[in-house]
Parts: C-alpha cells; sequence; structure tokens
C-alpha cells in the first residue's frame, strides 16, 4: 500500500519539478512578460496549496502527524519573516543567492523525503513478513 500511495506523491513532485524547470528556464530567457505573468498564479497556488496542506495536518486524527503539523507551522512562520525581510532590503544578486539555496533546501527536502519514503517501505515488509 505505501508504494502506491508514494508512487502517487512521486509523480505529484515530479510534475512540480518540470513546472519548476520550465519557469525557470523562461526566466532566465529574459523575457519579462513571461516571468511576470507567472508570479501571481503562482503566488495563489502556493496560498492555496499551504492552506489545503494546513487542513489535512489538523484533520488528521494520527499522534505522528501532530509534531509534523506544529513544525510546519513553524517552518511557515520563519518563510514569511525572512520573505519579508528579502522584499524589503535584498538586491536582484542577493534575491538570486536567496533563490539558490531555496534550491537547496529543496534538494535536501527531497532526500528526506527519500530517506521517509524507504523507511516506510521497509517498515511495511518487516510488518508483511512477521504477520506471514
Amino acid at each position: 500500500m505505501a508504494d502506491e500511495i508514494l508512487s502517487v506523491k512521486l509523480r505529484e513532485l515530479d510534475d512540480k519539478i518540470t513546472t519548476l524547470h520550465r519557469n525557470i528556464q523562461l526566466g532566465e530567457s529574459g523575457i519579462p512578460r513571461h516571468v511576470k505573468a507567472g508570479l501571481a498564479p503562482l503566488r495563489a497556488e502556493i496560498t492555496e496549496t499551504e492552506l489545503l496542506l494546513q487542513k489535512k495536518l489538523e484533520c488528521s486524527k494520527s499522534s505522528a502527524v501532530v509534531p509534523l503539523s506544529a513544525a510546519y507551522r513553524e517552518i511557515e512562520a520563519v518563510i514569511q519573516r525572512t520573505r519579508a525581510k528579502q522584499a524589503l532590503s535584498f538586491s536582484a544578486e542577493e534575491k538570486i543567492l536567496v533563490a539558490e539555496y531555496a534550491l537547496d533546501f529543496a534538494l535536501q527536502a527531497a532526500d528526506r523525503a527519500l530517506l521517509s519514503a524507504l523507511e516506510a517501505i521497509s517498515a511495511e515488509t518487516v510488518q508483511r513478513e512477521t504477520e506471514v
């Protein structure tokens, strides 16, 4: 079962990475209208997915999700404070550096997600073997 759920999530991640790659390439092509046109819809999508994830976390009955929910709220607060500071005083070069680190953080998050997925699959495999 974990395999199927994780495969669906992996496809979602693939889609997001494909979109990320395409949009960064468009932005780097130097066509300002493409960049500006993509900002508002992306901001709206981020807001919507944040709210959906918050609701899913809050509605979960699993005790495993409680610490995740608290951590998610803390991380979101830090992100909001950091973004507010960036908007006020960062130069274009500094914003590029921040974007580079944001992508590094995303890579680290992907590695941690992989570790979690493999641990879950391993635990499920062990559980099935002990049931037999």
